[in-house]
């Protein structure tokens, strides 16, 4: 009588087991670099889909390329802002408040130079003046877009018969306070941002100096982050 046996088991060849280990090693990595990127953009309040991470040079704070202000340095050494982040080349960050701009421009605080790893020159009141004045042209630059594509609406009556189409009413800042608090009460509920004076508005619009304007939802966001940069800085109005 013939006893049967079960059949053997199988005996993995040395290449198989190395083929097998290093895929469960390069499992347990991947997921390991997958979790630790995931808590640093947590740490930072940002999702997948949010603008890459940048840092300030002077508080370090992070932020992204749409809250804060890029420098860049041209072959020369000379450093300018980049107001469009668009030039080449690596990048200086700082926040857009005038605390962090006063200190980046300051020669002894050093850290451009420590940025780009590289001497740098520049005069410090003459680039907080081009910083102030850019972001003022960026501000005005896309009023007049939105006005040239018919989006914007001028006038405290035109703005109030129209609220529910805006998502915000913009006030001059040389707005007198009669009209001010006119439009507040005639527009409850608004959303309200800081504009220009009324003089460069109007030539930003192509009319008459302006106080009120009604900023349709198309467009909005980026002009509320150019205001809010050119707030930040220490507004000039003109």
């Amino acid at each position: 009588m013939s006893s049967s046996s079960s059949p053997p088991s199988p005996v993995n060849s040395p290449s198989t087991d190395a083929k097998a280990d290093a895929k469960a090693d390069g499992k347990k990595g991947g997921k390991r670099r997958g979790k630790k990127k995931g808590k640093g953009r947590k740490a930072l309040g940002l999702t997948i889909d949010d603008d890459p991470a940048r840092m300030c040079i002077v508080c370090r704070a992070a932020g992204t390329p749409s809250t804060l202000l890029r420098f860049a340095r041209s072959p020369d050494g000379a450093v300018g802002f980049d107001v469009n982040n668009r030039l080449p080349g690596r990048g200086a960050w700082v926040c857009a408040t005038t605390a962090c701009l006063q200190k980046a421009t300051d020669p002894k605080h050093g850290g451009f130079a420590r940025s780009f790893d590289a001497a740098v020159t520049f005069d410090g009141p003459g680039l907080r003046a081009d910083v102030q004045q850019m972001l003022l042209a960026q501000v005005t630059d896309r009023l007049g877009l939105m006005r040239r594509q018919g989006a914007l609406l001028l006038g405290r009556d035109e703005v109030v018969r129209r609220l529910e189409e805006l998502a915000a009413v913009g006030l001059a800042t040389d707005l007198s306070d009669n009209s001010r608090h006119e439009v507040t009460e005639r527009a409850p509920g608004a959303t309200f941002v800081v504009l220009p004076s009324m003089e460069v508005v109007g030539a930003a619009v192509g009319e008459r100096p302006v106080g009120v304007v009604g900023i349709p939802r198309r467009g909005a966001e980026a002009l509320q982050v150019a205001i809010a940069r050119w707030l930040g800085v220490g507004a000039t109005v003109g």
